[in-house]
Parts: C-alpha cells; structure tokens; sequence
C-alpha cells in the first residue's frame, strides 16, 4: 500500500485526531511498515546481507517505507557508514534511520560522518495521520550506557507541547528503554504525555516485547544471520491491532509473532524500573558535600580543567566556557563548530584543547580570546598533554601532532596511525606514548616524532583496542589496560612486553603515582585495587569492595597526596585513601557516567557528568576549617 492521496491523508488524519484510530472500519490497515536493524555493515559478509534485505523489501509493495533501528555500521568508520548509506539508498520506497551506539560510540568523527551522510540523528514524520519520531540514544565517543542527548530532549519537548493529544505516535530509537540507557525514565515521562501506539528499538538482537511503565516497546532481531536466515519485521498498523511479523528472506511466511490491541491501554506505573546492582552509600562515607552545583546546557564527555579559580569544560554542542570557582558563575564562553570530546590541559594562562571541527584550539585562559588554532584533517576527538612548552595530541586524521605552544606551529607529525587516538598521551623520559583504536599502541621519541616501538593487540578484535586508557609510565616502563581486562607491563625503551596479568578485571580506568610507585584502578566487577611497582613486576597491595556494582566506562583514577579519586558508570565519585586502604567518601552526583575528575589543592574535586553536571565538592570537615 503506498502513501495515501493528499486529500484522503488530511480526512484519516482529522479522524484520527478526533476519535483515536478505532473507528476507521473502512480502512483494513492504516500502515504497513518494515523495520530494519543492527545490520553493523563492516562485519564479513554483513554488505550482502542487507542488500539481500533491500531486495526483498522492494519486492513487497505492501510495506510503505522503512525504519531503521541504528547500528547500521560496525565501528563507525566513514567507509562503513558510506557503505550501509548506498545499500539503504536501494530501497524503492522512503526510510528513516536513528543511530546505535555502534555508529556513535567508536565514531572517529564523533557522530558527524553520520550527520553529512543523513543529515540529522533525529526526525519526525507523519504518515497517514501517526506521527513517528525517532531519536538518538548515544552514547558518543565513550563507552557509557547510552542516553539521550540533552538538546535532543528539550527537542522532544518542543514535539510533544505541539504533538495533538489524540494523534497516535510511534517512536523509534536504538536502545530499549531501560537501565541501559541513563535517562530512560526521563524519557518515559515524556511519552506518557502524548498518545504514544509504541515504541521501537534495536541493540538487543532478538525480537522481544517490553513494558515500560505501562508504554509497548518492540525490539526488532538483528538484520545480520542469525540460525541460518536474513530478517527484518513487518508491522502492520490496523484501526484495533498492530501485528508484527518477522520476515525471514527466502523462507516461507511466519505469522504473527506479536498481535497487540489498539490503542493499547496505558498504566503509568511510578515504579522505577530496576537497575544497577550497586549497594546503598554506607552513611560513614558520606561526610562530602556540593560547594556547588552548574547545570550545563550540553552533555559533556570531558574531563574538567583549573586554571587559578576558574573551571574549564568543553560540552558536545561545541562551547567551551570557563566558570567561576567560588560560586560556578560563567566567566566567558568560547564557541567552536562542533562538539568537544577533548579534555582541555592548562600550561601558564594557555588553555589546550580540540573540537570534532578539526580544529586544536589555545584559548586565553583569563578571558577566552583565541590565540592560535591548528587546523587538522579530519575531527579531533584526543586529549592534549603538554610538556616543556610542547603540546602533544592526536587526531582522527591518523596524525600525531607536537606544537609549539607559544606559536601554534606544528614541529613534527607522525603519519598513518593504524587507528584514530580518542584519549591524551602520556609523556616520559623521552617518549610519548598513546593508544588507538585498531589495537596498536605508539611511542614516538618527542624529539622529532619518529617511532621508537609500537605493539599491537592481534589476539583480539579492534573493540579490545588500548584506545581509551591514559597510559601510565613510571620507572622506565609502562602500564596499560584494554577492554580485554589485562594489565600489561612495556619496556619504554624497547617496548618489550615484561609482564601481563588478569588478575583483576580492569577495563580502562588506569592510573597511578609515580612518587609513591603505586598503580590504583576501579575494575569491572565492584572492586579496587592497587599494585606497587617497586619491584621487578607489580605486586597488588590492595582490593577493597566498591560497592558501585558493575561498571564499564572510562574514568582515569587521579592523585592527589595520598588519596585518589575516580567515578563509575552510575553517576559516582569516589574518594579512596591509599594510607589507610579504605574508602574515604562517596558522593552520588548524577544516574550517568563520571568523566575523570580533577582534584585541587585544597582538597576539593571538580567533576563531570555525560548528562551535563559539574561539581565542585569538597570533605565536610575541611569545609569546616575553611569557615
């Protein structure tokens, strides 16, 4: 059935808006529509499958137009999304794509090969009287529980406010909407307030129903073969029903393997729906309280940065400001083209940092003036570090930099990395030394950029590359930790591997006190622990319960005299006191993930959540003394 005439669609579509699609006897199916998802066209074989999928669906001329649920790369690479743009581009009829978190997550671009290519990560589009809406769920170049994006949610609002009550509404988005995405139940409160038929996702690979307080969800299989078939599903929308029906290419047709009543019969629930498994803060660690609290308008993936009494943050809607550290007062603002993913490094009053516009920025840190730029080739997404007035930092371009800091002139670039570097180098004795996403890890002598050793991870796919961990170097050698949970132990000089473990199940969170010999990190599994590297190989020295439950994302553990800081997945910073081997606080900022926090002087710690908060925190009892 194709899109009904101009003049019929505007008669179905006031029906509807005046009595809910109940009614219509006259018209057996409102809508036919397929949905397609996690196709992750880069995996072998992947690139025929969906073509095959196209086929098919353009042999039907019942289905209208097509939906896809994101994932459609494997990696995010330009080539892979290039190469699923052209193969959906076969389709004979209209189709509408989200993300997934493969598309954004490891994105060398940040997301934007996907914006050139289809435009927006959101949209919304009615057809024969219902309203879709699809929308983006991150997360964006880290690995996090998706979410949201804050402008897409103020988006959302903005649809909903002109959304008619009675007009039926069908969203789609990559993840379900449950504890995998952050801000779910925010999410789920906004569509209780219009008339909401379903919700569609992918990610999950099978097909699957879902509850959310009282809203349908219907995860769709992966496009991918799985026992044997290709398959996608076929919704069909009638005026009391919506069947959904899986089609497996070539294979005889399947019935229904879900029939759900219209419009379905909505109980908000103010349950919350389960989620972490992390234990209840014990009140003994909660002797920490907000000096202040700053609500930024974008979602941040970077860590924070001090200059004197001001707070520096970039944010991914592409600004970069500088707060007040006393009261969280903006001081200035500092606009590039697109988001920043870079944590920003402070040299004198010269602040360093990239944006996803290919650019590397240095900024007046007092007042935010510009003074020099270098242009890259493609997004840059790394971290700077700066040593002996030469800033170091890669891009996504497959270079790595060193620049002068006082001219912005680049002295050497390292050419034809294997990968794009999405993290800051860390720089020793000679070396700097950076990890990249296609399993290779790089030490260039800082002289003239050349390669000293490089080591590459061959047992594992690129998702286990030691990309995101801040490489931590301490007497001649250095540490690293990758998504295949292993410490490893290189000769800086040689890069000889002399020691691995897996031991503990450290994801990426590294990092270590090179006067105090000591290597700290949070694990996967609720724990952390620390080594002592005073010896021929690290020997742990501690292993405490976190009680933060599972955690995945990235947060540098950081020093601070005896006591380190790090924060979890679920929104915590932790404040652990290597004296005395124990937990000193906890305080519970945010239900998203905590960047890499920045400990001051005084005691007190900046940190940054992906939702977008920043706090300045300080122990109760030095708030105490400074009073």
């Amino acid at each position: 059935m194709k899109y009904l005439p101009k003049a019929v669609h505007v008669c179905l579509f006031l029906l509807l808006l005046s009595t809910g699609i109940t009614v219509n006897a006259q018209q057996k199916d409102i809508l036919k529509f397929a949905v397609v998802t996690d196709t992750h066209i880069g995996k072998q074989g992947n690139n025929t499958g969906l073509k095959a999928i196209v086929n098919d669906i353009n042999k039907n001329p019942e289905v209208d137009f097509v939906l896809h649920a994101g994932d459609i790369s494997d990696f995010g690479y330009d080539e892979e999304l290039g190469e699923a743009k052209a193969l959906m581009d076969g389709l004979s009829k209209p189709y509408f794509i989200v993300p997934g978190n493969h598309d954004t997550g490891w994105s060398g671009s940040g997301g934007l090969i996907y914006d050139k290519l289809w435009k927006e990560q959101k949209f919304v589009k009615d057809i024969n009287g219902v309203r879709f809406i699809g929308f983006s769920t991150g997360p964006y170049g880290r690995m996090s529980r998706g979410y949201v994006p804050l402008d897409q949610m103020r988006w959302l609002d903005s649809l909903i406010q002109v959304t008619p009550k009675q007009q039926p509404v069908i969203f789609i988005s990559h993840y379900s909407l449950d504890e995998g995405l952050s801000n779910y139940n925010q999410v789920i409160d906004k569509l209780h307030r219009v008339n909401t038929l379903a919700v569609l996702c992918g990610h999950g690979h099978i097909n699957k129903l879902f509850d959310y307080n009282g809203i349908r969800g219907i995860m769709t299989r992966t496009a991918q073969i799985r026992q044997g078939t290709l398959a996608y599903n076929v919704f069909s929308l009638t005026p009391d029903t919506l069947h959904v029906t899986m089609v497996e290419v070539g294979q005889p047709a399947n019935q229904a393997w879900a029939t759900l009543p219209m419009p379905p019969k909505k109980n908000k629930s103010t349950t919350k729906l389960s989620e972490n498994n992390a234990s209840v803060i014990d009140p003994q660690f909660t002797n920490v309280q907000a000096v202040w609290t700053y609500q930024d308008e974008g979602n941040i993936v970077a860590a924070p940065a001090v200059w004197k009494n001001s707070v520096l943050i970039g944010n991914l809607l592409g600004e970069f400001k500088s707060l007040d550290a006393a009261n969280a007062k903006v001081n200035w603002r500092f606009k590039t083209g697109k988001s920043i993913h870079s944590s920003a490094e402070i040299a004198g009053n010269r602040v360093v940092f990239a944006s996803a516009d290919s650019n590397i920025y240095c900024l007046n840190a007092k007042n935010g003036k510009l003074i020099w730029k270098v242009k890259t080739m493609a997004p840059a997404l790394a971290s700077p570090t700066i040593e002996r007035g030469v800033v170091y930092i890669g891009s996504s371009d497959l270079k790595f930099r060193a620049i002068d800091l006082k001219t912005g002139k680049v002295t050497w670039s390292f050419e034809g990395l294997a990968g794009f570097p999405p993290s800051k180098p860390a720089v020793a004795d000679g070396k700097v030394v950076f990890g990249t996403w296609n399993k290779t890890l790089y030490a260039l002598n800082t002289k003239d950029g050349s390669l000293a050793w490089q080591w590459r991870n061959d047992e594992k796919s690129h998702y286990y590359s030691p990309a995101m961990s801040i490489p931590v170097i301490q007497n001649g050698k250095v540490y690293m930790v990758a998504p295949d949970e292993k410490l490893r132990e290189y000769n800086l000089g040689t890069g000889e591997q002399t020691f691995v473990t897996d031991q503990f199940r450290v994801r990426e969170s590294l990092g270590g006190n090179a006067e105090r010999n000591l290597l700290v990190a949070k694990t996967m599994q609720d724990t952390i622990v620390a080594w002592s590297t005073q010896g021929r190989e690290p020997e742990p020295i501690m292993n405490i319960s976190g009680g933060y439950g599972r955690d995945f994302s990235f947060s540098a553990p950081v020093f601070s005299g005896s006591t380190f800081y790090f924060g979890t997945t679920f929104g915590r910073v932790y404040a652990i006191d290597m004296e005395g081997k124990n937990i000193e606080w906890i305080y519970e900022l945010s239900e998203d993930m905590i960047n890499t926090v920045k400990p001051l002087a005084d005691g007190s710690v900046v940190a940054t959540s992906v939702d977008g908060k920043i706090v300045l925190l300080q122990a109760r009892e030095k708030i105490g003394k400074l009073n």
